[in-house]
């Protein structure tokens, strides 16, 4: 087991070699296409969500939970308050989605 600091979680992270490596890689990759702020931005948001993982009683980040963290630590959350008419509208939305059809 590795120990990784990273912002956004003040407590070195017990963390597999692997998930180290992806973890910085994502970083370098953030870095070079979005720029410096944002891939300070995403170590924040993956220090975050590392220690709520932690503080739920997962003992160290391994590379399954490292990828499930940088893949979709991003991922804006879904407006759940939709009117009976837009839960309509999604349905129907989804049901074309699913059979492959082009979408409204």
């Amino acid at each position: 087991m590795d120990q990784i600091t990273v912002a956004g979680h003040p407590d070195p992270i017990p963390t597999s070699p692997v998930a180290a490596a992806l973890l910085t890689q994502r970083l370098e990759a953030a870095r070079e296409t979005r720029g410096a702020e944002a891939a300070a931005n995403l170590e924040k948001l993956v220090g975050a969500r590392i220690g709520q993982e932690l503080a739920e009683g997962l003992p160290s980040i391994d590379l399954a939970t490292m990828r499930s963290i940088v893949d979709f630590v991003e991922t804006p959350v879904e407006d759940e308050d939709t009117s009976g008419l837009g839960r309509v509208v999604q349905g129907i939305r989804d049901k074309a989605a699913q059979r492959g059809k082009r979408v409204m």
